[in-house]
């Protein structure tokens, strides 16, 4: 098994993958003033190199195996101190969909208004679209999170039969796909696939890629983006990685294999850069703000953009000359705006913490003083667990699908993300027990209680 300490390596990877998907969508905001109005396009669709580029700049799957590292020793620190599996999953939940509920809930308030004063259906509709795509991931991601016990379980026991069981359903997906253009079939590799990548952090996080020879790590890297070649000019996989991504294909799992190769053998020359104090601090700051950076950037990119059109700023054609020139303002206005409403809904997300643990504190003392124990009925903490994934994955579903106009996508997606947050298990009380001759005063609370508090699971 690997160490349970944290990975500065690892940690400085995820906080420079948010980084690049937070530049690339930058980079990807087209705004255009027409005499038929604002339009919003992908600026670099079309471009000569972009879709070579992505082989470098699709930072995804590299992201779900520093993220499937974390959460394997996040859930191994937990389950020794006894939480159980249920448990985990319904911290990880609120602790990915909570911080969604206020940014989709202002964007869809924000465009109904606009709706109201007479803003068109068809640019609500295209603003809408634009800040919802990202929201696949946060759907993704829950999914993922929430089968972290039952997969690292997997992994304990069969870790080659797990890793070839998903292999083979990749590829059965792919083929079907492939022979029957549906991409509905496609779609079920958003589950294969990205459980598939998530295992292979897990097998980082074993100590799989220690090897001693890290000259081979290399070589077998560069070999993963030579099968990638093959799958992309003979087998007819696109060459964007960002047409693999939806849905994701099997050349997007290539490109994690050689990701995740890669990192293995860059890992000891970014362990040292990592333990320097600024990037260090940088790192931590980014890590532990991950999910607002990435909820928060695009409705901040549009409304950078929505400044500057009212402000009567100038918008280049894409990828001109002039365009180029105005995407290092374009980056640094974002960054300005971004930079302090991630620290002010930190800053409210900690009060709300501290708030939810002071509670379940004083909860936990007054059953103590009346001799009860306030336990899940038996059996109901995994379906409950289980529920809220459930309805967690169905709220970004919505969104996607329905988007924010009209206004009751929104409400009902934002309604469900809101229910996969608050929802509890019921509680039934035990009889009291007979109050000890002796007492220390500081008798430890019970799992109920502890499942409440925020417990230190990874930064997603």
């Amino acid at each position: 098994m690997g160490s349970t300490a944290r990975d500065r390596a690892v940690d400085l990877t995820r906080a420079a993958c948010l980084v690049v998907v937070v530049g690339l969508h930058v980079m990807m905001a087209g705004i255009t003033v027409e005499s038929g109005g604002l339009a919003i396009t992908n600026s670099l669709d079309g471009h000569p190199i972009f879709a070579w580029s992505t082989w470098l700049v699709q930072v995804m799957p590299l992201f779900f195996v520093m993220g499937g590292f974390s959460s394997l020793l996040a859930w191994r620190r937990q389950r020794g101190r006894g939480v159980t599996g249920s448990e985990y999953v319904r911290d990880r939940v609120a602790r990915l969909a909570r911080p969604a509920l206020l940014p989709l809930g202002l964007v869809g308030i924000t465009l109904a208004i606009l709706g109201l004063v007479g803003l068109p259906d068809d640019v609500l509709g295209d603003v809408g679209f634009r800040i919802g795509q990202p929201l696949w991931f946060l759907a993704v991601y829950l999914g993922c999170s929430g089968l972290v016990p039952l997969m690292a379980r997997l992994h304990e026991r069969a870790p080659w039969a797990t890793l070839l069981t998903l292999l083979g359903a990749v590829m059965i997906v792919d083929t079907i796909a492939l022979l029957t253009v549906q991409p509905l079939i496609g779609a079920l590799n958003l589950a294969f696939v990205w459980l598939l990548i998530q295992q292979l952090g897990f097998c980082l996080a074993d100590g799989w890629f220690d090897w001693r020879r890290r000259w081979m790590l290399a070589l077998a890297g560069l070999a993963a983006f030579g099968g990638l070649l093959f799958l992309t000019t003979v087998v007819g996989y696109s060459t964007d990685m960002y047409d693999n991504l939806n849905p994701p294909t099997a050349a997007l799992l290539v490109l994690g294999v050689g990701q995740t190769l890669l990192f293995a053998w860059l890992r000891p020359w970014l362990a040292r850069l990592a333990e320097r104090p600024t990037l260090a601090g940088l790192s931590d700051a980014i890590n532990r703000n991950a999910m607002q950076i990435y909820l928060w950037h695009v409705p901040v990119i549009v409304l950078v953009a929505v400044v500057l059109v009212v402000a009567g700023a100038p918008f280049p054609e894409p990828l001109s000359a002039g365009w180029w020139q105005s995407r290092p303002p374009f980056l640094i206005a974002v960054a300005l705006m971004l930079i302090p409403i991630v620290i002010g809904v930190a800053w409210l997300d900690r009060r709300d913490e501290a708030r939810a643990a002071r509670a379940a504190e004083a909860a936990s003392a007054a059953a103590s003083a009346r001799g009860e124990a306030p336990a899940e009925p038996a059996g109901l903490g995994p379906w409950m667990a289980a529920l809220k994934v459930i309805l967690g994955i169905a709220g970004v579903v919505t969104l996607l699908i329905a988007g924010f106009t009209p206004a009751y996508g929104a409400a009902i997606g934002v309604t469900l993300l809101l229910l996969a947050v608050l929802l509890r298990s019921p509680r039934r009380r035990e009889r009291p027990h007979p109050a000890p001759l002796l007492t220390s005063g500081h008798e430890p609370a019970d799992a109920a209680t502890a499942a409440e508090r925020p417990v230190d699971a990874d930064r997603a």
